[in-house]
């Protein structure tokens, strides 16, 4: 039955673990002998495969999740629950698919409320920084009621270049190993009584880095910021250059409003008229909207010339009176602070 198989992905996903499962032999003999249903040799393949050393997180989670099936077709539901115990202290949020049978299922969610009593496994790192240098990286676990952890794997990069990866087992929750770098990245993982990968600080792609990670500069530095000299005449003359093109632009938009708003009245002044003197070419409904929009034109034209002679004034002052050079700035530091200085 493919159904029972998809189990393990599920869990996976519930993991949120980002690399699938190893190739292991024996897992992948336990993956085909459960969708043979034969669940006996099935839990042999399991047992060989959690014995093997140095098994990565997922496949980890694979195997007590394939466990958890195994046992619960037999109807072993102590040792069903006790492998979907270990699955949730490490993976809390693995689920199981509806078409599983209830002699899976019960176990399972029965393991879930134990787990959400006495658990789930958590672990912290952290380094202890003295005088500039790293002297030690730590892990500690909590709530590991069925001491699933056994050993720290430290994996440490310092600045100098040297790397190192060192093992130290779990002593009343805590294992510390001795560093003495200036600078260290690094990441850690917890491991099982056969190295197998249960939880992790920090990766190798993404590690925690502590300590000095940089050489320090000796002594004050400044810190000069300067801008890069523009056009000849400053960013006073570029305003106002700016400012001329806003006003000409607005006194455009006004001339075009004063020509709509002449051709509107021209309509109504130039009206064709019959030999009675009645007006033939415009009726008086089209006549009122029209008078009232060539007066709206008029007035925002007039506005707009305004504007724009007032930005053009403006922008001609700038330019006249701008700087020979853009402005430039300098901080350094001084007591207490930093020291602006410049030309502005």
């Amino acid at each position: 039955m493919r159904a029972l198989y998809l189990l393990a992905v599920t869990a996976w996903a519930g993991a949120a673990t980002p690399a699938a499962a190893a190739s292991s032999p024996k897992l992948e003999e336990a993956r085909k002998l459960i969708d043979d249903l034969e669940m006996e040799a099935a839990l042999k393949a399991l047992d060989a495969a959690d014995k093997t050393e140095g098994n990565d997180r997922a496949t980890v989670l694979e195997i007590y999740t394939l466990q958890g099936i195994a046992f619960g077709s037999l109807s072993k539901e102590a040792k069903t629950r006790d492998s979907f115990r270990k699955l949730l202290m490490i993976s809390p949020g693995a689920t199981l698919p509806n078409d599983l049978p209830p002699r899976v299922r019960t176990p399972f969610f029965e393991a879930k409320e134990w787990v959400g009593t006495n658990g789930p496994l958590t672990v912290t790192g952290a380094a202890n920084v003295n005088e500039g240098q790293v002297t030690s990286v730590s892990l500690v676990v909590e709530k590991d009621v069925l001491r699933l952890a056994r050993t720290a794997r430290f994996h440490l990069r310092a600045t100098d270049g040297s790397k190192q990866t060192v093992d130290v087992p779990f002593s009343a929750g805590k294992a510390e190993a001795t560093v003495g770098k200036a600078g260290l990245s690094w990441w850690a993982e917890v491991l099982s009584d056969r190295k197998g990968v249960l939880l992790m600080v920090a990766s190798a792609g993404a590690p925690r880095q502590d300590g000095q990670l940089a050489p320090v500069a000796q002594g004050p530095q400044p810190l000069d910021i300067e801008t890069q000299p523009g056009a000849p005449g400053g960013w006073r003359r570029t305003t106002g250059f700016v400012l001329l093109g806003a006003g000409a632009v607005a006194a455009g938009i006004g001339v075009g409003l004063g020509a709509s708003s002449a051709g509107a009245r021209s309509r109504l002044t130039n009206a064709t008229q019959d030999d009675q003197g009645r007006v033939t070419s415009i009726t008086q409904a089209e006549a009122g909207p029209l008078e009232a929009s060539a007066n709206t034109q008029a007035t925002i034209a007039n506005v707009l010339f305004g504007v724009g002679g007032a930005l053009g004034a403006a922008g001609v002052v700038l330019v006249i009176l701008g700087p020979a050079s853009e402005p430039t700035v300098a901080l350094s530091p001084a007591p207490g602070g930093l020291l602006v200085s410049g030309r502005f």
